[in-house]
């Protein structure tokens, strides 16, 4: 799996900064829209000096997938949300879309994906949440066990033996 050059991606500060810059009386509002004790969902949306709606964005974390996430995944995705925000409006990015805050998670799931041991097993929460996902969509056993085995590009692999950076991988791609 390929990591990505962090260099190339502005931080969310740096968007934050040339926010300010050109909307000094501007406003930046998150709302958490989802929380379910294992994963954030925040919409940021800002607004420029007259008080009028620039843009929005979203952002999602899972609780524990990463160390900061241990302690503080809410506000990684709060964060996480207003750089995409920024990056939606007419200031846009400077470099790659991405702030480096998201290419970090990539590079995060991404390792966590390369090596089978990473971070141990599944823990029983993250099973059920995926099977529930998986049940919400419709889905039995079967058509999830195929969709781990596409999205991980693996074929020895169950449910039971994802460690837990693989499922977390398959819970953020069942939430899509």
């Amino acid at each position: 799996m390929a990591h990505f050059d962090l260099s190339l991606y502005e931080t969310v500060a740096q968007r934050l900064e040339r926010f300010w810059i050109a909307y000094p009386h501007g406003q930046i509002v998150t709302e958490m829209v989802h929380y379910d004790g294992s994963t954030v969902l925040f919409k940021c949306s800002s607004y420029d000096n007259d008080g009028r709606l620039i843009s929005t964005g979203f952002a999602e974390e899972v609780f524990g997938n990463s160390p900061v996430n241990k302690t503080s995944f809410c506000e990684n995705a709060e964060t996480s949300g207003i750089g995409r925000c920024i990056s939606n409006g007419p200031l846009g990015h400077t470099g790659e879309r991405a702030s480096s805050t998201e290419m970090e998670k990539v590079n995060r799931v991404n390792s966590a994906l390369a090596r089978p041991d990473s971070h141990g097993s599944a823990t029983p929460k993250q099973i059920g949440f995926l099977k529930s996902l998986a049940r919400g969509k419709g889905w039995d056993d079967v058509h999830l066990l195929e969709y781990i085995h596409r999205l991980l590009q693996v074929d020895d692999v169950v449910v039971e033996t994802l460690t837990a950076g693989q499922c977390s991988a398959v819970i953020d791609g069942l939430k899509k």
